[in-house]
């Protein structure tokens, strides 16, 4: 439900300066929505990307995996893998992009601690570990970006809501509400034009 204007001049003024203001308004939500659609064609981009090498990523790892399997045996490279440390913090900041909060992932350590012992073990042991450090590297990319689209998918649905609620309703609602105030006002002089104009000629 709009304002309610009483049919005057400061009234008609006053409508006319927020249709103004609202067209405006209008105007830049139709463009903001365009970047962010344009960025968001980047991201999916960027997305298929990083899904792709995490697919050559997975199957690498896994081929080295089973060669390790084959110089150490399973129940070793277990024990192997148990020893390792790592830190799996993952910290989250946010960026701002356009108003809109997106997310920046950063792992805490890119390198683990390889403190098991050498004896046993092959450069197919050492190569696996890294391969499948390498794997969740690109997991957290994949997270972060699947996140942003997530976040810009839904801005520019509500930025294209408010956008179609002031083309569709707010704008032609005031517009036509100023044309009746309008008229209003015109009929209103007219009135009071031919109501001078008798009393003058009434006092002729």
């Amino acid at each position: 439900m709009g304002a309610v204007y009483l049919p005057t001049k400061n009234n008609l003024i006053k409508l006319r300066n927020t249709i103004k203001h609202h067209k405006n308004g209008q105007k830049l939500l139709e463009e903001k929505s365009l970047i962010l659609k344009r960025k968001l064609e980047d991201y999916k981009q960027k997305q298929n990307e990083i899904r792709n090498h995490l697919t050559q990523a997975i199957e690498d790892a896994e081929n080295t995996l089973k060669k390790a399997v084959v110089d150490v045996g399973f129940d070793e490279l277990m024990d192997i893998s148990n020893a390792i440390v790592y830190d799996n913090t993952i910290n989250i900041k946010y960026l701002s992009l356009m108003g809109i909060e997106i997310p920046s992932l950063k792992t805490e350590k890119l390198e683990p601690d390889l403190n098991y012992g050498l004896y046993h073990t092959t450069s197919n042991v050492d190569e696996s570990i890294l391969k499948f450090l390498k794997v969740k590297e690109e997991i957290v990319m994949l997270s972060e970006i699947d996140n942003i689209i997530f976040r810009l998918k839904k801005a520019i649905e509500k930025i294209e809501r408010r956008s179609n609620a002031l083309k569709e309703i707010i704008i032609p609602r005031d517009e036509q509400l100023a044309s009746q105030i309008s008229s209003t006002l015109e009929e209103a002089e007219r009135d009071e034009f031919i109501r001078l104009k008798v009393v003058k000629n009434r006092n002729i």
